[in-house]
């Protein structure tokens, strides 16, 4: 790189070894770590963003309604990882949208048709049509 760089190793307990580096040498370590784990929490949003949202689907060429919609894709993920966090800590972000998509169509399945589930009959074919999802992911 010909440049001087400031290398920051990190030993978690859980996970390997991470190294991280800087060109400002000037910065203490601990701001160098914070630094790149942070960026590293906001490239996983956009990467989710872009998976489960659809900004690639898009048709917007004006720069505010590409802004909005952007802005909604991120708020999106932000919103389905404080409900994983809280309601779903084993599943994924993708199997957490399937979930939600098949609740989705099932109430808009019983609300057309005037249904009145049976929660006990109704249960086990709930849970097979939840177990496609989980098989499939």
């Amino acid at each position: 790189m010909r440049r001087n760089i400031k290398v920051v190793v990190h030993y978690p307990e859980s996970e390997g070894d991470r190294i991280y580096f800087s060109t400002d040498i000037d910065m203490p370590a601990k701001d160098i770590f914070e630094y790149y784990r942070t960026r590293f929490q906001i490239e996983f949003c956009f990467r989710d963003s872009k998976q489960f949202t659809g900004p690639n689907d898009y048709q917007a060429r004006e720069l505010r309604k590409l802004n909005f919609a952007f802005n909604a894709s991120l708020t999106s993920v932000s919103i389905a990882k404080v409900m994983r966090q809280r309601y779903y800590p084993s599943l994924s972000i993708g199997l957490q949208k399937s979930y939600l998509s098949n609740i989705y169509t099932l109430r808009r399945f019983f609300s057309k048709f005037a249904l009145k589930p049976n929660r006990t009959f109704n249960n086990k074919l709930i849970k097979e049509l939840f177990g496609i999802v989980a098989g499939a992911a």
